[in-house]
């Protein structure tokens, strides 16, 4: 093997690099993507295999090569499943993570290879790669799946066509969240892909909601699949080396497709769970340990989720347990763009409604700069400014819902922030001074957090729809000319008049 990891540090022609905290750009395939060396070439023996499904290989260059397996129509997370007798846990995967230095969780899943820093900026400047095979993976199939989904959370999904795929979130009957999860729709099926330990609930909580004559049954796959993820700008570049293709690469958010591995299919999704660049890709657990070397030989830092853990906290990227809870609901979570309010009725759709069209949204989650470390729970005080249009501050603005220490030693918290003042409505809470425990803050935007809806998702500020507001329009109008009509004949008649009293 040329590339192996050792105490968490890839151990290559750009370990002495990564030793100086250099992430540098990438410029040709046989270059190092993180230092711009020239790496070692793969055995062959071992990774030649990458290749179109049918066991396809680039002869000329001697590259491991993805290649497309299946049109939009034809995509479908089954073709991982079927006819596989797969062990219940893939030994090559570990053993190759745990060679590169990785402490595993409970679940199995890497916490860290001691190389956070690195990964953090891997996923900043490079390319970070991430095992998140500990996110929930349910398949949905049957005509009315996609129906079915769209009734029971907030993003409209009816339309979504194959080979695409966007984010909805799962509410209460009063529009509290539960999760965000990620839909995919594919020829014959649907994949969701949800939060780290609720893959039980969103599958009994949509069981709970089909009825006898709904033609949909959902599954649960995560078990049989591994999932990895790419973070960072250089993702395009790796699978570019790998010949994904151009109906991937660049693609937008939740374009999906089937590659290419070793024999074995991989669903390869745009998109890594975090803003910016980055792709997702599910393989057989019989495939997974080959499919992380090739990755990390191509200059991947691999990431644990601890490091994940403090990108998703800087990103605002909101968990259930923290920040989705009964507590709050997606529009004070920051995800209006997984938010439809003129898509028809589904669970919790009236409140969400109500909250927008009466302006009555309180709180919106922010990130908070601290000067000292926090804690979960601590309460967040305006410092030198009103919140309350008055001069009393002494009600707290909201509580700390996550906090980490960054590798920089920098501390960012998340926390729901009352937003609108007594008298100025809404307020904007960028750069506004904050006191936490005694500790000074700045509140800071988040790249993962959207405050306005999607095209044609949502009423109007201030309540009335396109469609409602032309209704008004017309009715304004026809009231008009009706007016003006009425007037015409009045005057008309004063003329009819005129006449009458000249001839006379």
């Amino acid at each position: 093997m040329s590339t192996c990891y050792h105490a968490g540090l890839l151990q290559s022609t750009w370990a002495s690099s990564i030793r100086a905290h250099s992430l540098e750009g990438y410029s040709k395939s046989s270059q190092c993507r993180v230092t711009g060396r020239r790496s070692t070439t793969l055995a062959s023996t071992q990774h030649s295999a990458i290749s179109a499904y049918c066991h396809g290989t680039d002869n000329a260059n001697r590259q491991p090569r993805f290649a497309a397996r299946a049109g939009p129509s034809d995509i479908d997370i089954s073709s991982l499943l079927d006819d596989v007798d797969l062990p219940e846990i893939d030994a090559d995967l570990a053993s190759f993570q745990a060679e590169g230095g990785a402490v595993f969780d409970d679940e199995g899943i890497p916490t860290t290879f001691s190389n956070d820093g690195y990964a953090l900026e891997a996923a900043e400047v490079g390319v970070a790669l991430v095992d998140r095979s500990n996110w929930g993976r349910l398949r949905l199939s049957g005509p009315d799946r996609l129906s079915f989904l769209h009734s029971q959370s907030t993003a409209d999904l009816a339309n979504l066509a194959p080979g695409t795929g966007t984010d909805t979130v799962f509410v209460t009957a009063q529009g509290r969240t539960i999760d965000i999860a990620s839909i995919y729709a594919q020829g014959s099926g649907t994949l969701a892909i949800v939060s780290p330990g609720m893959v039980t609930t969103i599958k009994e909580r949509l069981e709970k909601y089909i009825f006898p004559d709904d033609q949909v049954a959902v599954t649960d796959i995560t078990p049989k699949t591994v999932m990895f993820s790419l973070l960072g700008p250089e993702s395009d570049a790796v699978m570019q080396e790998l010949a994904a293709g151009d109906e991937i690469v660049g693609a937008p958010y939740g374009t999906h497709t089937v590659l290419g591995f070793g024999g074995k299919p991989v669903i390869t999704m745009v998109g890594g769970g975090l803003p910016g660049p980055g792709y997702t890709l599910i393989v057989e657990e019989s495939a997974a340990g080959d499919l992380w070397r090739v990755f990390a030989a191509r200059g991947a830092i691999p990431m644990g989720s601890t490091a994940w853990g403090i990108a998703r906290v800087v990103a605002g990227r909101p968990v259930p347990g923290a920040e989705l809870t009964e507590q709050y609901n997606p529009l004070e979570a920051g995800l209006y763009g997984a938010v439809s309010l003129n898509k028809g009725c589904y669970i919790g759709q009236e409140t969400l409604a109500k909250v927008h069209s009466q302006g009555a949204l309180r709180r919106e989650l922010w990130g908070i700069d601290l000067a000292a470390p926090a804690q979960v729970g601590d309460e967040v005080f305006a410092a030198g400014w009103d919140i309350q249009g008055s001069s009393n501050n002494e009600k707290p603005l909201g509580r700390v819902t996550s906090y980490v220490d960054t590798v920089e030693q920098d501390h960012r918290a998340l926390a729901y922030l009352r937003c609108r003042h007594a008298t100025d409505g809404r307020i904007n809470l960028e750069g506004k001074e904050v006191v936490v425990n005694g500790v000074q803050g700045k509140v800071v935007r988040l790249a993962a957090a959207t405050r306005t809806f999607p095209p044609g998702a949502a009423p109007e500020e201030g309540g009335a729809s396109k469609k409602k507001q032309q209704k008004l329009d017309d009715a304004e109008a026809e009231a008009e000319a009706a007016r003006k009509a009425e007037k015409l004949r009045a005057m008309q008649a004063q003329l009819e008049a005129w006449k009458s009293q000249q001839v006379q």
